[in-house]
């Protein structure tokens, strides 16, 4: 007897792939059914993400309904579904899956699953199947959420006590929680037979083992969904596991069901997403060498907002400059696509001379910014409010002189509390920022704090105030982006 697990992870709203992707499984599934054979389909979280228009229109719905459209058997929250999506929008993502969502290490403060189920027991033909699904515990966010995402091998561990109790054949954990942390959870959780997986996006030709335990897989962005196919005796042990990624092809047609449900909201997202929100009289350009309006401007709106010795904003959050005249929300989410959050840390007066130091670089603002969440393309110049900074310019690397915060100089020992955003903080970029202190999460995402502010009173005539201030040897400072401008040779015959 044979067990075939046909498995997504990590679509991240790319819809298009996913509905190809959709074809290709339904026939490869519908084939397998006729042949006789047990067949479970499973979602392996992330399906969705805020970068995408009609995602953030729907807040995700319109993903939700393209996999019910496809029919899966269970779904396990991602990162994205759990920390992007606002809790209160979770009982609609849940109730339009209409199938098995599992959130074995979630827990709302009164220590209730609510929506999730911590575990599900599938039977074929005389045939028990035990699942469970595991979401990373990123505790600090969901702390500033409500919810409590408990250690996932302590919840595992249960789970499969659960079920072996209920007498099990198989047990299959779905996993969100990256490959190296599906090897550990397969070395300290025993009698898992196959760990299915997703959140780092690994090509996997064949599957790992680890204590008996088969783990896969397949890729991410619908290029790839996998096929785990789980053999087992004549009395129903486990005998052997063997997994394939398989190939979404360019050529394929797309699924008719998940178009429908894809254009069943097409409307309502047009609607959406040509709302006006601002009205702005001159442009906003982003420029990725050094400070801009715009980025000037996302840096002020994140400071006012959030009480702070000052705000540090990479310009990569945004990925285009804004026209003159109404600002649609499709304009506003196509400048600023990564849905990152505010964040409040501690960090020394010697670290944040580290940070610019390193952040006025070309090596470092031309870098390709990856992972946690970003969604840019460079991570950009590092752009600043609520401070000042002079740079010593010369024939070497640029070196910070000052910064002033509040007109007073930043003294090396003392510390600040500084505003900024996730992605600085988790990424390795920053050494200072991967070390901070005392980091707080805020509850809104950067550029919803963008949208609800970008038309405050004075708001575009601050944005242009330089916060750089360049210097050389017998060289008065320069506002950002302007001419160098001498002021002497330092004979006297200025």
């Amino acid at each position: 007897m044979q067990i075939h697990l046909l498995h997504v992870n990590d679509v991240h709203s790319q819809l298009e792939s996913y509905m190809r992707l959709g074809h290709q499984l339904r026939t490869l599934r519908t084939s397998l059914v006729h042949q006789g054979d047990i067949v479970l389909t499973f979602d392996l979280g992330d399906v969705l993400d805020r970068v995408r228009p009609e995602t953030e229109a729907t807040m995700g719905v319109i993903n939700v309904d393209m996999m019910a459209a496809l029919g899966v058997d269970g779904w396990v929250f991602g990162n994205n579904e759990g920390l992007t999506i606002p809790v209160e929008s979770w009982p609609a993502l849940t109730r339009h899956a209409n199938t098995v969502v599992y959130g074995t290490n979630f827990r709302r403060p009164n220590g209730a699953s609510d929506y999730f189920s911590d575990y599900h027991v599938y039977e074929r033909e005389g045939i028990r199947i035990g699942v469970f699904g595991l979401t990373p515990n990123y505790t600090l966010p969901y702390d500033m959420l409500g919810v409590v995402a408990e250690d996932p091998f302590e919840r595992a561990k249960a789970a499969v006590q659960d079920l072996r109790g209920a007498g099990c054949d198989v047990i299959v954990c779905l996993s969100h929680l990256g490959r190296r942390t599906d090897h550990q959870l397969a070395h300290e959780v025993a009698h898992v037979d196959v760990i299915l997986g997703g959140h780092t996006h690994e090509f996997m030709t064949e599957p790992d083992w680890v204590n008996h335990t088969a783990i896969f897989q397949p890729g991410k962005h619908a290029r790839m969904f996998g096929h785990t196919t789980i053999t087992l005796d004549v009395n129903n042990r486990v005998i052997g596991v063997s997994a394939v990624p398989v190939k979404v092809l360019l050529e394929t047609p797309y699924d008719e069901r998940m178009e429908q449900a894809y254009l069943d909201h097409c409307e309502v997202v047009s609607e959406t997403l040509h709302r006006c929100v601002a009205t702005i009289a001159e442009p906003l350009p982003v420029v990725y060498e050094r400070e801009s309006a715009f980025a000037n401007l996302l840096a002020d709106v994140v400071y006012d907002e959030i009480p702070g010795d000052l705000c540090v904003m990479m310009t990569g959050a945004l990925n285009a400059s804004l026209m003159p005249g109404d600002v649609e929300l499709v304009h506003l989410l196509g400048a600023c696509p990564t849905p990152t959050r505010p964040i409040l840390v501690t960090l020394t007066g010697r670290e944040l001379i580290a940070v610019f130091n390193q952040g006025i670089q070309a090596g470092t603002y031309a870098r390709h910014g990856i992972g946690f969440g970003f969604r840019g393309g460079q991570i950009g110049y590092l752009v600043v409010s609520g401070a000042t900074i002079d740079v010593t310019v010369g024939e070497g690397a640029p070196t910070v002189r000052e910064i002033r915060i509040g007109g007073k100089r930043v003294e090396e020992e003392r510390e600040y509390r500084v505003v900024t955003c996730e992605y600085l903080w988790l990424s390795p970029v920053f050494a200072p920022f991967r070390n901070a202190r005392d980091v707080t999460y805020q509850r809104p995402l950067v550029r919803e704090v963008l949208l609800a502010r970008l038309q405050d009173e004075g708001r575009m005539e601050r944005a242009k105030m330089p916060r750089y201030r360049y210097h050389r040897a017998n060289v008065e400072e320069v506002a950002s982006g302007g001419p160098v401008i001498e002021k002497g040779n330092g004979r006297g015959d200025g």
